[in-house]
């Protein structure tokens, strides 16, 4: 049975919210981890944002994976730089329109807009096995985080990559591959999709912020960065 490429639901009056998957093998109807990729205007205002929206995160069955905020930046960008990264595991994609569909989170989403901006959001098949229990909401292990953005990502030299860091005490921790965007239509406007150019994000971890420095300094690394589009990496302080 074939499986459906888009789904799509009345979120408000004459306003209809749709997920649509970019690749054959996205199945809707599966996890899909959405990637939240943006600059702050106001931190305090996203995290009072944050509490007051995690209710209806948990209300359908998603939870946060990641969060994280810049502290260095490794390979630099301008156009892919972001100061936040919000990584959230959803059961299936109908659980983001339930979402979207509460009248209350749409007022307390208002937050959102106001402490935010450069906000890029869409989905992505995880690619490596990790445990399915959710983290905490407040990280407080003892790892170093490395985020890395491509937006032409070449899958082998992903792997690649992720076979090198293993070798050097550097675990991969997150890596998604593009799966699905958001559109939004009001009335019989045409769809309007939410930015969302990015087509990997790899999050790896080591034991202190010397061992990625060196990671990305490396010659597989220093390879995926010449072979792929564009690229951006840096260290990120972990919250979540």
């Amino acid at each position: 049975m074939s499986q459906k490429k888009i789904i799509s639901a009345e979120i408000a009056h004459k306003t209809t919210a749709s997920v649509i998957s970019t690749n054959s093998d996205t199945r809707l109807d599966e996890a899909l981890w959405a990637i939240n990729w943006f600059d702050l205007k106001r931190g305090w205002l996203y995290g009072l944002y944050n509490r007051l929206a995690y209710q209806h995160v948990k209300a359908v069955g998603a939870y946060p994976i990641f969060k994280g905020q810049l502290e260095k930046v490794l390979v630099s960008n301008d156009r892919l730089q972001r100061d936040m990264l919000l990584v959230v595991r959803y059961p299936k994609a109908q659980s983001l329109l339930n979402m979207l569909s509460v009248k209350l989170f749409q007022v307390k989403s208002l937050l959102r807009t106001a402490a935010v901006k450069h906000f890029q959001f869409g989905f992505m098949k995880q690619q490596n096995q990790t445990e399915e229990n959710p983290p905490a909401l407040k990280y407080d292990g003892k790892l170093k985080f490395l985020v890395h953005m491509n937006e032409e990502g070449n899958a082998q030299h992903i792997e690649q990559l992720i076979a090198y860091a293993t070798s050097q005490e550097v675990f991969p921790y997150f890596i998604g591959s593009k799966s699905a965007i958001v559109g939004l239509q009001k009335g019989k406007e045409r769809m309007k999709t939410i930015n969302f150019l990015l087509s990997h994000v790899l999050i790896f971890s080591a034991f202190d912020n010397e061992t990625l420095e060196a990671f990305v300094n490396s010659d597989p690394y220093q390879k995926l960065i010449q072979k792929n589009g564009s690229n951006f990496s840096g260290l990120y302080h972990r919250k979540i």
